[in-house]
C-alpha cells in the first residue's frame, strides 16, 4: 500500500494485485460510467477496478474479475480507497469537506461514494477558479 503513488495492494482469490488510477483510468471510468458509477453494481466495478489493474495486470479485464467474483464489499471497499488516492493523494479531505464535522451519516456506501465526487468537484472548483 503505498498512499503517495496511489498504489493499493488488493488480492483477488489469494492472489495480489497493484490497483493504481492514472489520470486516463479515471477519464475513462467518468465517460463510460458517469462522475458517480454505482460500484455495487458488479459489472461497473469490475470494469472501474480493471482501469486501475490495467498498467500492472493488462490480464485482468472486467470479465476475467467477474470470473473470479471476490467478494463484493471488500473490494469496492479497496477500489474506493484507491480512487481516493488517485484524487488526493495520501491527504484526508478536511472534515469540513466531507461533512464529518455537520454530523452527516457515513453508512451508505453508494452515497459514500456520491459525497466523495461532489466534495471533489467542489474542491477542484473552489482551486481552479480561486474561490
Amino acid at each position: 500500500m503505498n498512499p503517495i503513488t496511489g498504489e493499493k495492494i488488493i488480492a483477488i482469490n489469494g492472489q495480489d494485485y497493484t490497483l493504481r488510477f492514472t489520470w486516463r483510468a479515471l477519464s475513462e471510468i467518468e465517460t463510460k460510467h458517469g462522475e458517480s458509477p454505482n460500484l455495487f453494481d458488479p459489472a461497473i466495478v469490475a470494469h472501474v477496478a480493471s482501469c486501475g489493474l490495467r498498467d500492472r495486470h493488462p490480464e485482468m479485464t472486467p470479465d476475467r474479475i467477474m470470473d473470479l467474483s471476490p467478494p463484493l464489499a471488500p473490494f469496492v471497499r479497496d477500489v474506493q480507497q484507491a480512487m481516493q488516492w488517485a484524487y488526493f493523494g495520501p491527504e484526508a479531505l478536511p472534515k469540513e469537506q466531507t461533512g464529518e464535522a455537520k454530523g452527516v451519516k457515513k453508512n451508505n456506501p453508494h452515497g459514500l461514494w456520491q459525497r466523495f465526487v461532489a466534495q471533489f468537484h467542489k474542491a477542484f472548483h473552489r482551486q481552479s477558479f480561486g474561490i
